[in-house]
């Protein structure tokens, strides 16, 4: 009869051993510059275990690959799903200026298209990133035709309003 000691201590040196098979399966993909961008875009579309793990490693590629992602994590941005909030991290940590200086342009595609789903996740996006763009996009909901999409402008036109009343 095993004691939950011997049970916790095999289970333990069960992770260890598939955390070095992962670390040694990694190499060869690391060394693989040329292709590695284009296996993680691939695989952010694959939902599942291949999105869980681009996500997990994106954030070890060098600034100038996670920048080749950008249009795939916004797209990946603009709908609800279970990897959303790391989506959200690995675009807040790209440099802020670069980041500034070209997301409204970019999401510019994913909003003509855009009904409520889409105007709420990125405007909970940029309201992480900086108060002026959230503003902008919310009036521009404001604009639109659908009552959801204006509604989503108007609520975030209220949470920024509520956030500029406890900060001033």
């Amino acid at each position: 009869m095993s004691t939950d000691s011997e049970n916790g201590d095999g289970a333990w040196r069960r992770v260890v051993d598939a955390w070095t098979t992962y670390i040694e399966a990694l190499q060869p993909f690391w060394a693989a510059s040329a292709q590695r961008v284009e296996v993680i875009r691939r695989a952010l579309h694959s939902p599942g275990k291949e999105r869980a793990l681009a996500l997990t490693l994106i954030p070890s590629l060098p600034v100038a690959e996670r920048k080749l992602l950008l249009n795939d994590l916004l797209q990946l941005a603009s709908y609800g799903h279970g990897s959303i909030a790391a989506v959200r991290q690995i675009v807040q940590k790209l440099p802020r200026k670069w980041l500034l200086d070209r997301i409204e342009e970019l999401v510019k595609p994913i909003l003509e298209e855009g009904e409520e789903e889409e105007y709420r996740r990125l405007l909970e996006l940029f309201v992480k990133l900086d108060r002026d763009l959230t503003l902008r996009l919310a009036r521009q909901a404001l604009q639109h035709a659908d009552e959801g999409v204006r509604e989503a402008g108007e609520d975030f036109l209220h949470e920024l309003e509520g956030r500029h009343a406890r900060t001033a």
